[in-house]
């Protein structure tokens, strides 16, 4: 799937095709490694790929998993055992910089704040083990209370294994209604082969401050990942 971001507000005259506008995708990797070049195919155009489950370790290198037309530095958030993690490449084209002050300790999320002509946006993206303790809501509510002390042009996109279409009263819920924040995914984004279930795992959650134009989600050869793109 891929969502086009509008910002609103401090629009400039004359905006480029750029300055106000945003790609984002997101997809449930179970490894980067053996499925770069795929990636690469589903994702192109996209000013920022955003890779959950991306199963890395401190023995594979950045060079070794580089896109074309992305900075070299690729940002990483390796659990470097049993899987998980979380990886984002950025286009050339933008100037983004790490938020460490807004990830926590044992979080598999990264924050990045994105420089526009006329405004900053912080885009997070997250995996949830299904495991996680409680203490992981906890802690994303304060991260996401720190990066609305910054600024009120949010999004957060990744795995949180929640689903939408029946888990109403989880916490998540409670805190997109604390801040705001709207699930732009409508279309299930996991299918479990075995019970034929359909769930929302994956949402992209976005501040009042930000549109989305197009969303799509897009489906996956299930020998690639058991999840949809997102």
């Amino acid at each position: 799937m891929l969502l086009l971001i509008l910002l609103y507000n401090d629009v400039a005259e004359n905006p480029g095709p750029y300055e106000n506008e945003i790609s984002i995708f997101h997809l449930n990797a179970r490894s980067v490694r053996t499925k770069l070049e795929y990636i690469e195919t589903l994702a192109l155009g996209s000013s920022i790929v955003c890779i959950t489950e991306s199963h890395l370790d401190e023995n594979i290198f950045s060079q070794e998993i580089h896109i074309d037309g992305y900075h070299q530095e690729l940002y990483r958030n390796d659990r470097n055992c049993f899987g998980g993690g979380v990886s984002v490449y950025v286009s050339e084209i933008l100037k983004t910089k790490r938020r460490f002050d807004l990830e926590f300790e044992n979080g598999e999320l990264i924050w990045l704040e994105i420089d526009f002509p006329q405004h900053k946006i912080l885009l997070c993206a997250v995996y949830r083990s299904p495991g996680s303790s409680h203490p992981f809501w906890q802690n994303f509510k304060h991260s996401i209370e720190q990066a609305y002390n910054y600024t009120t042009k949010i999004v957060i996109t990744g795995d949180l294994n929640v689903d939408l279409f029946t888990e109403h009263n989880h916490v998540l819920n409670d805190q997109m209604n604390i801040f705001c924040l709207q699930n732009v995914v409508k279309e299930a984004t996991r299918f479990d082969q075995r019970s034929g279930r359909a769930t929302l795992l994956d949402p992209i959650l976005i501040s009042e401050d930000c549109c989305a134009t197009f969303t799509e989600v897009i489906d996956i050869n299930r020998e690639m990942s058991d999840h949809n793109a997102t």
